[in-house]
């Protein structure tokens, strides 16, 4: 045992938190579904993921079909002269 250096017994002490860390994240994942039901939070961000990897510009799109409708809304109908107000030709 005392063949072994004092970072290796760090990288062990790193390995075995990490450990840890992991089981215990996953424990409490599961306690967490169980109270809450299959349909919580893991199976909606599985979800709006596989919605994002099937269409990846979903969002972008959404939000230039909306600048393209204000600014459909901004023009003028179609009967209207495009500057109705005209500088004076004097000036």
């Amino acid at each position: 045992m005392n063949d072994i250096p004092w970072y290796g017994w760090l990288i062990f002490a790193l390995l075995g938190l990490l450990l840890f860390a992991t089981n215990w994240s996953l424990i409490s994942t599961l306690r967490a579904r169980k109270k809450s039901g299959p349909e919580s939070g893991t199976a909606r961000v599985i979800h709006q993921m596989g919605q994002s990897i099937r269409n990846p510009w979903q969002k972008e799109n959404e939000m230039l079909a909306d600048l393209s409708r204000r600014a459909a809304e901004l023009r003028p109908p179609a009967g209207t002269p495009q500057n109705p107000i005209q500088p004076d030709q004097n000036e």
